[in-house]
């Protein structure tokens, strides 16, 4: 079997990460960088006031107070958006808003709540030092300077910052395109009645959910039953409208040939068996060039797999350059076996106590017990053939 590692290097060694399209800044938000972004003007492109005040010269309020205030002469009022008319000289000062651009002569500006404005004289209570509450040209970047590199994703300080640039429309990498297919007779769409013999299709709207969380988008492309043929035709459909197709069902040992036959048909496939628990049987491998993965066909397997392997792979795929979720420390509640011959991911609930995270497993782990998944905010690490006892620590990351 491969390890965990090995099969994730091997995959993601042949992921494409998609073509580039440019997009309004509006729509731009969770998209990833592609381009590199120098800055054509400085950000702010002029000194100005950090708050309602006065401009003065500093050293025409040095030492003043309550009892010895300065006072100065108001030459000007200079609101933000209008360029000020007025040279401030010693013993003057012009009345300043939030973000209007400093005067010349100007080198500080007093803040508003330790002054007394009296007709055209004002009273200094406070000394300033040089430069205090000003905003400087270029202080947040200057013309030249590399703003974002390829990779960045765009949050809402980002699509602010292209603003700011006079940035409105952006190169991003393509969101990928996912079909999802549920596979097997055995599978039950929601609203109908669940015949002997039969269960819900909980895989399909799961798989759909972890698509449109990390922010590709999903194509529901229904349940393909075990007939070849019509399974091939999905098969088809769903990579022709998707850059990537994930399928749940049919990769067991054992199992119905009918997946495996049709993904070996339509492409170039690899069926793994990870050391891994749950989720040892899955494929992956390309049709037309387009990334398959074949999940397993239990809900928490499929789930645990697509944490671990299609994430990431996703992430790649839309130009993202941190894949995983971080790993850190946590201390059990309780003692922990694992004696399966492969590492297992174990679900838990992970909680932080005096700065140190302790992880308390959700209860019974069998691979179809979904519930202990819907119970957990993480999965702690366990290696295979060892015992690590209730107070020691293990390998965790969350999952939300």
């Amino acid at each position: 079997m491969l390890s965990v590692q090995e099969a994730r290097q091997k995959m993601l060694d042949s992921i494409p990460v998609m073509s580039s399209e440019s997009r309004q800044i509006l729509e731009s938000t969770g998209y990833v960088l592609a381009e590199t972004l120098n800055a054509t003007e400085n950000i702010p492109p002029f000194d100005n006031s950090a708050m309602d005040g006065f401009a003065v010269q500093s050293k025409d309020v040095n030492g003043v107070s309550k009892e010895k205030p300065a006072s100065l002469n108001v030459v000007e009022t200079i609101a933000a958006g209008y360029a000020p008319k007025m040279t401030v000289e010693s013993g003057q000062a012009a009345r300043i808003m939030t973000g209007a651009m400093m005067p010349e002569g100007a080198d500080a500006v007093v803040m508003q709540e330790v002054t007394e404005l009296t007709g055209d004289t004002v009273s200094i209570f406070e000394s300033v030092e040089e430069n205090e509450n000003v905003r400087f040209t270029g202080e947040s970047v200057s013309l030249g300077d590399c703003v974002m590199s390829p990779g960045k994703v765009l949050r809402p300080p980002e699509v602010s910052m292209l603003a700011s640039l006079n940035c409105s429309e952006v190169k991003v990498f393509r969101k990928p395109k996912v079909a999802i297919v549920s596979t097997g007779d055995e599978l039950t769409p929601l609203g109908e009645p669940l015949e002997p013999g039969k269960i819900r299709d909980s895989n399909r709207y799961g798989i759909f959910a972890q698509v449109d969380e990390i922010g590709c988008i999903p194509i529901d492309m229904g349940i393909a039953p075990d007939d070849e043929a019509e399974t091939e035709r999905i098969f088809r459909e769903s990579i022709s409208k998707a850059d990537a197709l994930i399928t749940s069902g049919g990769v067991s040992v054992g199992e119905h040939d009918i997946v495996k036959n049709v993904l070996t048909k339509l492409g170039e496939m690899n069926f793994w068996r990870v050391a891994m628990k749950p989720g040892k049987p899955q494929a992956y491998g390309n049709i037309d060039g387009k990334p398959v993965f074949g999940l397993p066909g239990n809900p928490v397997s499929s789930l645990v797999v697509f944490e671990l392997f299609v994430r990431p792979a996703l992430l790649k795929m839309a130009g993202h350059r941190d894949l995983f979720r971080p790993t850190f420390k946590a201390r059990l509640e309780t003692d922990v076996t694992n004696r399966d011959g492969r590492v297992n991911y174990m679900r838990a609930i992970l909680t932080e106590e005096n700065g140190h995270f302790v992880a308390k497993t959700t209860g019974p782990q069998g691979s179809g017990i979904l519930h202990s998944l819907v119970l957990a905010n993480g999965l702690i690490i366990i290696p295979d053939g060892v015992t690590i006892k209730a107070g020691e620590t293990v390998d965790a990351h969350l999952l939300t």
